[in-house]
């Protein structure tokens, strides 16, 4: 091989080399990303599920003061207390506010799994980038010296 031969196999080596690099960057930086991305949907998470026991307390607290307002305008108006009516009033409005708590904190619960298994999705999609970097920069080298080899 002449000079000028190995001056082209040599740039042609060089840039195998530099282009091996930049697929195992682009392969980390999309794994970062990534996993950025997971550690977001893990923390909404977190806070979701925080929301959900927040928004539950809250409306356990607004369910038993309805309660109570209930029965004191009952007894304001010297209802019977154990009256079947006024049991039934009191049932009604506690299965009422219990559906609606169930429903709110349900929602903000669901979310809060969806973003756990986003959270996931990612993770597995940044583990897949390392790879297809690595590949990837495989591919590059073989293709770059494979030609070296043609004229043995």
């Amino acid at each position: 091989m002449g000079s000028a031969g190995m001056a082209a196999g040599g740039t042609s080596l060089a840039s195998v080399g530099l282009s091996a690099y930049a697929d195992l960057l682009k392969g980390q930086s999309t794994a970062t990303a990534d996993e950025y991305q997971a550690a977001r949907l893990d923390n909404a998470a977190v806070y979701g599920e925080l929301k959900a026991k927040q928004t539950s307390g809250q409306m356990s607290r607004s369910l038993n003061t309805t309660l109570g307002n209930i029965e004191a305008v009952r007894a304001a108006a010297k209802a019977d207390p154990l009256s079947p009516t006024g049991q039934a009033v009191l049932q009604n409005q506690e299965d009422i506010g219990d559906e609606q708590r169930g429903i709110v904190v349900n929602s903000i619960l669901q979310q809060a799994r969806q973003d756990r298994s986003d959270a996931a999705y990612y993770r597995d999609a940044a583990g897949n980038a390392l790879t297809m970097g690595y590949v990837s920069a495989g591919a590059d080298v073989l293709k770059g010296v494979t030609p070296l080899f043609k004229g043995l």
